[in-house]
């Protein structure tokens, strides 16, 4: 009858194939079965599943849709970033969002993207528990979870019509504060190779972040000013870093360091530079900045425990972590805080600063200045409630005294 769909053989398969239609749009697919009995009830799952769909009780999701795997957008997403996103400037894939997406990949690639659900999610968190990773470490890769299932959602034909709710473990009390002194990006600088040192000083001057800075041309450069394209910046919009002293002698020994056929204010030898993470954390670690752990010795908490030694072996384990040993310590973005700080302390306002920092709200500026440090919550409240001392002193010289009532007989 209308509405009731159809069983029918198909030449090249061994299987019953179904036909069925909603608004208007005819779905033809195997149901698997060889036996008519069970590819009926196959039908008349799928017709219900229609149902469903015109009542507004759940969505009806396409064959083509059902056989898309979890390993398929994330291959999407990961090409969508390649090409840029929404900014469309092509770019490569970050060894960091590698290395968050292979969890992904390993516990749900063959995983249909359409059968995912809370349980599963939830047993992909409790499993990386388990290996004790940190809350922001899981995070991450539930993050471009979500993106991916976005993504699906976005693309053109819709490759997805819903996705799992993704909930993320809560990072409360896990804002980096982490801040140089004077003296000891002084040292860091001195510490690094030539190349490096030069970015680094930029960075601490300025309170630009590493990927901008690293992607500085000299056609950038006007007489007075480094105009920064917005195709570089997170944000994706202008910003410009007016010259100073300290800038001019940074631009200085660049320009003594310029190859042919390569326009980089900052270069490695003529070639970009990729990876610094190894020069940057032997040069912290050397002047006690930061030091390498073991990966596998970790507290109740997921704290790393134990040092390694000057051969990167643990003394708890003996295991040995020469390849890749866990690094806790100063990081190169310490120097976008340190600029925002030391902006804010030497007297400017919070909106002068910004101005430097290139940040869009007060709010993630004093985040990164650490306005809310102890130290300023100690000094903010003393003041406060020095005033509210003199205050009172000045309420009480004003009030005239008032006679005593003598109280009723």
């Amino acid at each position: 009858m209308r509405g009731d769909g159809r069983l029918y053989k198909h030449p090249s398969s061994k299987f019953w194939w179904c036909e069925y239609w909603l608004r208007g749009k005819q779905y033809r697919q195997s149901t698997g079965e060889t036996d008519e009995k069970h590819a009926t009830k196959f039908l008349k799952r799928k017709i219900r599943e229609t149902e469903n769909d015109k009542e507004g009780i759940k969505r009806f999701s396409p064959p083509q849709q059902e056989r898309v795997t979890v390993n398929e957008i994330l291959d999407d997403l990961v090409g969508h970033y390649k090409r840029g996103g929404e900014k469309g400037v092509p770019r490569e894939v970050s060894p960091q969002m590698t290395s968050h997406l292979k969890p992904l990949r390993e516990f749900f690639g063959e995983f249909r993207a359409m059968q995912v659900g809370s349980r599963d999610i939830e047993a992909f968190k409790s499993q990386l528990k388990v290996a004790k990773k940190a809350n922001a470490t899981i995070n991450r890769s539930l993050q471009l979870f979500s993106q991916a299932y976005s993504y699906a959602l976005k693309s053109e034909p819709q490759k997805l019509n819903r996705a799992p709710m993704i909930k993320r473990y809560s990072e409360k009390g896990n804002a980096r504060k982490g801040k140089f002194t004077p003296a000891e990006a002084e040292a860091v600088f001195n510490n690094l190779p030539p190349y490096m040192a030069d970015v680094a000083e930029f960075a601490y001057e300025t309170g630009h972040r590493s990927g901008e800075i690293r992607q500085l041309r000299w056609p950038h450069l006007e007489p007075d000013v480094i105009r920064i394209p917005g195709s570089i910046t997170k944000n994706g919009e202008e910003e410009q870093i007016a010259l100073t002293e300290e800038i001019e002698e940074i631009l200085a020994r660049r320009k003594s360091d310029r190859r042919p056929g390569c326009d980089l204010i900052f270069h490695h030898d003529g070639a970009p530079i990729v990876d610094y993470r190894k020069c940057w954390r032997s040069a912290c670690v050397c002047l006690g900045l930061g030091a390498y752990y073991c990966r596998d010795c970790r507290d109740a908490e997921c704290n790393y425990t134990f040092k390694l030694d000057a051969s990167k072996k643990c003394s708890a384990c003996g295991k040995s972590w020469s390849e890749n040993p866990k690094y806790v310590g100063k990081i190169f973005h310490d120097f976008r805080r340190s600029a925002a700080h030391e902006s804010w302390k030497s007297g400017s306002s919070v909106e002068d600063c910004m101005k430097i920092t290139g940040h869009k709200t007060s709010s993630m500026f004093k985040r990164y200045a650490d306005l809310f440090s102890d130290e300023e919550q100690r000094a903010q409240q003393r003041a406060v409630q020095n005033r509210r001392r003199e205050w009172k002193k000045a309420q009480t010289a004003n009030v005239v005294t008032m006679p005593t009532r003598t109280a009723v007989q």
